[in-house]
């Protein structure tokens, strides 16, 4: 029996800007139970949302109803890198950490009755990696399968080419990859986080860092270059890498917040509670 897919609950701090109705707040007036504002019976005509005390009160003396603020769905995606870095085998690949999220996020959105859409990045756009926005859960199955199964990863450049392929529309967008490239090269992202409520999802292995021996001869090699080196590893060399690691996590920090955006480190393994407690925290 297949294991039950776990799901986040997840929220916008601003209004959604879709006509359909959904399960966020939206800008638009209708049916819902959150009052907006009074307009006139000409404006709303809709009588049985008359509000005598607001007629009495208003100096022109007309008729006043009251107008709600309609609840609307959204469109929600997942953009993963399919870099080098991302399959490299460890206490589980981050490809297999994002093949789980993936899973999550569309089981969630779809619960919520919002659109879903994938992108995966590799060294550039491929059409085996497109899902559009929609409502097949079947199809998002696949490609988690797809995603997990993936162990020679390409260059990343699909990552700064991603952003021709979102909506208009403001959407809630989880970015996923575990930016081992120049940092200089996100700010080709920084047009995402105008226009859309961005999410940043650091994955990390800690058999990267925190996981290396005191005392050992290891070898490194370069996911992207091949290139390897071997070094003696000893106590001071760990916390080096270590140390680095950590100013790394600042440096992205520093970066995401300037753009309004707060990241996420899933380190190990995915756990959907950690998503829940991140939008409970904050808005995006």
């Amino acid at each position: 029996m297949a294991l039950a897919i776990e799901t986040f609950h997840y929220r916008l701090a601003n209004p959604g800007y879709c006509a359909i109705p959904g399960a966020h707040p939206g800008q638009m007036v209708g049916s819902g139970q959150l009052f907006k504002r009074h307009e006139s019976l000409l404006a709303s005509p809709d009588p049985r949302r008359l509000d005598l005390r607001a007629s009495l009160l208003d100096p022109f003396n007309h008729y006043r109803v009251k107008v709600f603020q309609q609840h609307s769905k959204i469109d929600l995606f997942v953009i993963a890198d399919l870099s080098a870095s991302m399959s490299i085998p460890g206490e589980s690949t981050k490809l297999q950490i994002a093949a789980d999220f993936l899973l999550s996020s569309a089981q969630s959105a779809f619960e919520s009755g919002d659109n879903f859409g994938f992108i995966g990045c590799g060294q550039g756009i491929e059409k085996s990696w497109l899902f559009p926005k929609g409502l097949r859960m079947g199809r998002v199955q696949e490609l988690a399968r797809d995603l997990s199964r993936v162990r020679n990863g390409q260059g990343g450049n699909g990552l700064f080419q991603v952003e021709p392929y979102l909506p208009l529309r403001r959407s809630l967008i989880f970015l996923l990859s575990d930016f081992h490239f120049d940092l200089n090269r996100l700010s080709r992202l920084a047009g995402l986080f105008g226009r859309h409520a961005v999410v940043p999802l650091v994955l990390w292995d800690p058999a990267e860092y925190a996981g290396l021996p005191e005392w050992g001869i290891v070898k490194f090699q370069d996911s992207e270059n091949m290139r390897t080196r071997t070094l003696l590893m000893r106590p001071g060399l760990k916390r080096k890498i270590i140390e680095a690691f950590e100013q790394r996590r600042g440096r992205l920090r520093h970066w995401f917040r300037s753009k309004g955006a707060e990241p996420l480190f899933i380190e190990g393994r995915y756990e959907a509670s950690a998503l829940t407690n991140y939008f409970l925290q904050r808005g995006v």
